[in-house]
C-alpha cells in the first residue's frame, strides 16, 4: 500500500518571499533548489533559513531547469530558444540549440536521463494551435533533434519515471498529463494520455518514490497527486482564494532527503514550501557531463 497523503493545511505553507515571479524549480544532487525570475535572474534557494541568493543573470527569461552532478544548472532559455549552462560561479554559456541554428518557439523544460541525454519540451507559440514538440539532446550538448515525431499541445514540465521507461509531460492547453514510452534504443514509443483535467491549466509535475504524479495547476490554485495504479486523482492543496497558495506553476521535491515539496508561483513573489508531506520525491538524474 502506498504511503498515505492527507490534504495539506494551507496555514502551514511557508512562503519563501522576494523572488521575481518564479515559474519553475530545479533541484541539484544535494537537494539544493534553484529557480529563475521574470527579470532574467537565476536564484539558489537556501532551505535552512528560507532565503535565496541571485548568482547569475541571463539576457532572456529562463523557465525550467535541471542540474548535473557537479552543480551546473541547465535552463530553458525561452525567447532565445536554446538551453543555457550556468555554472555555480554564475558563468553562462549556450549548451544546446536546434539544428541549423533554428530557435525553439518556446523552450520550456529540460530533463536528464542517466546517460546524460537531455529531453526538452518546446511549448510552441501558445496560440491555441497544437504545435509544441519534444526534443532530445546528446550528452555534452549540441544540436537538439526532434524526439517525438508528432506535435503535442503546449508541452510544459517534463519528468522521467524511475526506470526511464516513460517520459511524462504536461500539456497545458490540452488540460492533461501525458506520457511517451521510451523504447530500448532510446527512441520514442507510444503516446498515452495519463489524466485529463477539464477546466484546469496544469503546468508542473514531479514524481514521488511510489511513482505518483504530482501536478501543479496554475488555475485553479491547486496541487494534485495522481496514482497510476488506481487511477485516483486526489487534491493535496487547494486554495480557492489564492491567499496561501497562488498560481502554482511547478512542483519539486527538495532537501537532502527529498521530503520538502516546493511549488513555484508565477503569480506571486514567493516559492511555497510544504514540510511533513508524508512522502519523498523520486531522486532526479544528475549525470556527470
Amino acid at each position: 500500500m502506498l504511503p498515505d497523503v492527507k490534504p495539506y493545511d494551507l496555514e502551514k505553507i511557508v512562503p519563501i518571499r522576494g523572488l521575481d515571479h518564479p515559474e519553475s524549480i530545479g533541484v541539484g544532487p544535494d537537494g539544493v533548489a534553484y529557480t529563475t525570475g521574470t527579470g532574467c535572474q537565476v536564484y539558489q534557494i537556501d532551505l535552512n533559513n528560507n532565503t535565496y541568493e541571485q548568482f547569475a543573470r541571463t539576457d532572456h527569461r529562463c523557465l525550467g531547469s535541471v542540474v548535473d552532478a557537479t552543480g551546473n544548472m541547465y535552463a530553458a532559455h525561452t525567447i532565445a530558444g536554446n538551453v543555457l549552462k550556468i555554472t555555480p560561479a554564475g558563468e553562462v554559456s549556450v549548451y544546446a540549440t536546434l539544428p541549423r541554428g533554428n530557435s525553439l518557439p518556446c523552450a520550456n523544460y529540460p530533463a536528464f536521463d542517466r546517460q546524460g541525454h537531455m529531453y526538452l519540451s518546446d511549448s510552441g507559440d501558445w496560440s491555441g494551435a497544437c504545435n509544441g514538440h519534444i526534443y532530445k539532446i546528446p550528452p555534452g550538448g549540441g544540436e537538439a533533434q526532434l524526439w517525438f515525431p508528432e506535435p503535442v499541445d503546449t508541452p510544459n514540465a517534463i519528468a522521467l519515471d524511475a526506470e526511464e521507461k516513460s517520459l511524462f509531460f504536461v500539456e497545458t492547453f490540452g488540460n492533461s498529463v501525458s506520457r511517451v514510452a521510451i523504447n530500448g534504443d532510446g527512441s520514442a514509443g507510444r503516446r498515452e494520455q495519463v489524466v485529463h483535467l477539464p477546466r484546469h491549466i496544469p503546468d508542473g509535475i514531479a514524481i514521488d518514490e511510489s511513482g505518483r504524479i504530482w501536478i501543479a495547476c496554475h488555475r485553479p490554485d491547486r496541487i494534485y497527486y495522481f496514482d497510476l495504479e488506481t487511477r485516483r486523482l486526489e487534491i493535496f492543496a487547494d486554495d480557492w482564494r489564492g491567499h496561501f497558495l497562488r498560481g502554482p506553476t511547478d512542483v519539486a521535491f527538495a532537501g537532502a532527503n527529498r521530503d520538502i515539496l516546493l511549488a513555484a508561483s508565477l503569480d506571486n513573489l514567493v516559492v511555497h514550501r510544504f514540510d511533513n508531506v508524508g512522502v519523498k520525491g523520486l531522486r532526479l538524474n544528475h549525470p556527470k557531463l
